[in-house]
């Protein structure tokens, strides 16, 4: 995944480099179980006191690791056996429990079909109480690895033939593999990367990026009841600032109903043949976007756009609650009039209304007022790269503004645009100043909007504006009106032909905007 799967502190950890070698245990021989005590104190497998029964594992065994308390222990494998798998073993019936102690391994080798096990499914309830282990050296013999409830994470990303998964919850080791045959069952997920076939089976996930593209030609075949999502994190799905898309090129097949829950900035594009009775259903919680482009497409999912529409939602917050965070999603438009917490806005989500907020985050449109007004940063102003700020100018005493403490205008070389709206009936004289952004703070303003550097000209409805981000007390963003002009002609036609389009491209909000726009007409204040 683009945006790393974090286990937590009880997590399981398995560095390791696959080499050639495949190793079988003997046909008749039953694998058996070795628990490792650390009793003898010499940190070495081949010390039969080391072992709970007293006896050296054999070819084919599985080694038990228990939850323990103590200091971590660095064992030295000193054996040549071919081991069937380790186990992972919970700490029981203890509410608070201890720490488990932690296990470094220096080498291992494998069967060939190794079995990978542990006792959890879910972080919260296995917080510290399964054993930590990491192999730091080779790891050989691999070739079809299972895993069932064990959290394992393969740092140098192995290639085996064959993987498959299952109960394996919240866990790392799906998402530090590369296998040609990937097949996941229930309370497990996969990503894409190393496939070329793919099984997503009833309660299992096909897990895609939230925050890098990607493409895949891999064959992958849904049964009923598979999901199509952003994997089993222990962290959680996290999230993505800019809009992503993930393209499925290969032979898609539908055996059965397939829901897809993807954030909202998140397109799954389908191009490659699909096929079969299912359908691609949107999750009730779902927000991103399923784009389908079949080049072949005989399943119960036509081509086109799906998804929840995003549909438009006017959202009015009125009143002080100071302590109250707001987030905006796609599709709607919020408008705060009175006090929150920290404001976040997603990419597709609109932001406005005369606000005071502790910090304003946006990836989509902020737009300060009821048309036009101001909002308040008390802290930090922090627009992304898809950020717009859509800022209405009357005349030189009505026009938007920010003020803040800090101003950031960057995210990691992208910039966010300025969209200037010349409201209708407006005059403005030349010479006549817009501190858009007023910064309060000592710092400067950090960036700048797309295609606009210090000093830059541009035009809007025959007015011509010059920027600086030195302006006003030396650190603000200020227009300077380069010439004479009138705003353009109020429509006669209709709220709905109104220029002002508070929500930029967004379908719908544009006309809750604008009949706003008409209704507060009269509410201009003197900034």
């Amino acid at each position: 995944m683009g945006v790393p799967y974090v286990k937590l502190a009880s997590a399981v950890s398995v560095a390791a480099v696959v080499g050639a070698v495949v190793f079988n245990s003997p046909a008749n021989a039953a694998p058996t179980a070795f628990t490792w005590t650390g009793a003898a104190g010499d940190h070495k497998m081949s010390t039969a006191g080391n072992w709970k029964d007293g006896q050296v594992p054999t070819e084919g065994s599985k080694l038990v690791f228990t939850c323990a308390n103590g200091a971590s222990e660095t064992i030295q494998n000193d054996l040549n056996v071919a081991l069937s798998g380790l186990d992972a073993q919970k700490m029981n019936n203890v509410t608070g429990g201890p720490t488990c102690a932690s296990y470094t391994i220096d080498t291992l080798k494998f069967t060939s079909d190794a079995e990978f096990s542990g006792g959890h499914t879910s972080a919260a309830d296995e917080e510290g109480k399964i054993p930590n282990i990491y192999v730091t050296g080779a790891v050989t013999g691999l070739s079809n690895l299972k895993s069932n409830g064990f959290d394992g994470k393969f740092t140098s990303r192995p290639t085996i033939n064959r993987f498959e998964v299952a109960n394996s919850g919240c866990n790392n080791i799906s998402y530090y593999i590369n296998a040609p045959e990937k097949v996941v069952g229930e309370n497990a997920s996969v990503p894409l990367e190393g496939a070329n076939n793919i099984t997503v089976k009833s309660g299992g996930q096909l897990g895609v990026k939230y925050a890098d593209n990607e493409t895949s030609a891999s064959k992958i075949t849904f049964e009923n009841g598979a999901m199509i999502s952003h994997g089993i994190s222990c962290l959680g799905s996290g999230g993505g600032s800019s809009n992503v898309t993930t393209v499925l090129s290969g032979d898609i097949v539908l055996n059965g109903n397939v829901e897809y829950k993807l954030l909202s900035n998140v397109t799954v594009k389908i191009t490659g043949k699909l096929s079969g009775p299912g359908k691609l259903v949107a999750h009730k919680d779902n927000k991103g976007t399923l784009l389908v482009e079949s080049s072949d497409n005989t399943s119960g999912t036509p081509n086109g756009q799906h998804g929840n529409a995003h549909e438009a939602k006017l959202i009015k917050l009125d009143g002080d609650k100071p302590n109250e965070p707001v987030n905006v999603k796609k599709g709607e438009t919020v408008l705060l009039n009175g006090s929150r917490s920290d404001v976040y806005v997603d990419e597709g989500g609109v932001f406005g209304g005369n606000a005071t907020v502790k910090s304003l985050n946006v990836a989509g449109v902020v737009a300060p007022g009821n048309s036009p007004g101001k909002i308040t940063v008390l802290n930090d102003f922090y627009m992304n790269g898809t950020g717009v700020y859509k800022a209405e100018i009357l005349d030189k005493d009505h026009y938007d503004q920010i003020v803040a403490q800090s101003v950031q205008l960057s995210n990691g070389g992208s910039s966010p645009k300025l969209e200037l709206v010349y409201l209708p009936g407006g005059t403005i004289k030349k010479g006549d100043t817009f501190t858009i952004i007023n910064n309060n703070g000592n710092a400067p303003v950090q960036g700048t909007f797309n295609g606009l550097p210090e000093g830059a000209e541009f035009a809007v409805d025959g007015a011509t504006f010059k920027i600086s981000y030195v302006g006003g007390d030396g650190n603000d963003v200020v227009l300077t009106a380069q010439n004479d002009s009138t705003g353009p002609k109020a429509p006669n036609t209709g709220g709905e032909n109104v220029a002002v389009n508070l929500a930029g491209t967004i379908v719908g909000v544009a006309s809750a905007a604008i009949l706003l726009f008409m209704a507060k007409r009269k509410s201009f204040g003197k900034k």
